[in-house]
Order: C-alpha cells, then structure tokens, then sequence
C-alpha cells in the first residue's frame, strides 16, 4: 500500500548535480522513484542506468525504479524495474 505520493527534486550544490524525478511513492519497503520518457524510439538500457545511478545519488532508500515509456522498452526486464508503456495508460495514444 502507498503511504506516500509526490514528486522529487534535488540540488547538491557541492557536486553541482541537480535532478528532478516525476513520480516517487513510498511504501513500507521505501521508495519507488518513476521517470517518464516521451521519447520517440524505445527506452534503452543506457537510459535506465542513468536514471538509476542518479536515484543512488540520493539519500533515499529506493528498492525499485518505474519507467513509463511513449515508444515502449529494448531492455532486459528485471525484478527491480517496473515499465510501463504510455499506452497501457491510454487507450487512445499513438
């Protein structure tokens, strides 16, 4: 059950890093952090690593990573990862 629900941003002025995450949820387990990618080709391995080291920068406890994808995935689906195709969202997008 989601106990939380809310958008995380950040700004380490140290390592002049700054990020914004769509969507975070916390549950009794910890965080989830969502990206959305409104790219027009599939979301690339690459693309996820990205997302997850930067979460890792952060000092919360995340145990899985959402991505929400308009072009769908080209990655190897794990147990950590949640992928979400926009359409399955809307019946009505293209």
């Amino acid at each position: 059950m989601i106990e939380d629900i809310g958008k995380y941003n950040y700004d380490d002025s140290k390592s002049h890093t700054n990020g914004e995450f769509d969507l975070v949820t916390r549950d009794e387990k910890g965080y989830i952090f969502y990206k959305a990618k409104f790219k027009n080709k599939p979301l690339q391995q690459k693309d996820v690593e990205e997302v997850i080291s930067q979460v890792k920068a952060t000092s919360l406890d995340c145990y899985r990573f959402g991505f929400i994808s308009r072009s769908g995935f080209e990655l190897e689906k794990k147990d950590n990862l949640i992928l979400i195709d926009l359409k399955e969202l809307f019946d009505d997008i293209d």
